[in-house]
């Protein structure tokens, strides 16, 4: 009966202190969440670009060379889409993959 007591007085999940601290953490949670799903969106975006011009200038791409754009991180895939008009040939394009 006293431990009941106790839990009832230490109740966390209560208090003024816990429940601040709870918002506090969810708040950066889904800051944190959101900031991710910005990064993920730009580098699929610029991932998208990047093969829509490589499609555009060559007419086909190799399945391996989209598989491995498809695996690139933004400064490789920046790196591409900054040297997109000194690539001519495929041969060209394997250097930045």
């Amino acid at each position: 009966m006293i431990f009941r007591e106790v839990e009832n007085m230490l109740d966390l999940e209560q208090s003024a202190g816990y429940r601040r601290i709870f918002n506090k953490g969810i708040e950066k949670g889904i800051e944190k969440g959101i900031e991710k799903g910005m990064e993920k969106g730009r580098r699929e975006t610029l991932r998208e670009n990047v093969l829509r011009l490589l499609y555009r200038k060559f007419k086909k791409l190799p399945a391996p060379y989209v598989e491995k754009i498809r695996t690139l991180d933004e400064y490789a895939l920046g790196m591409i889409l900054d040297n997109i008009f000194e690539i001519n040939s495929l041969s060209e394009l394997e250097e930045y993959l």
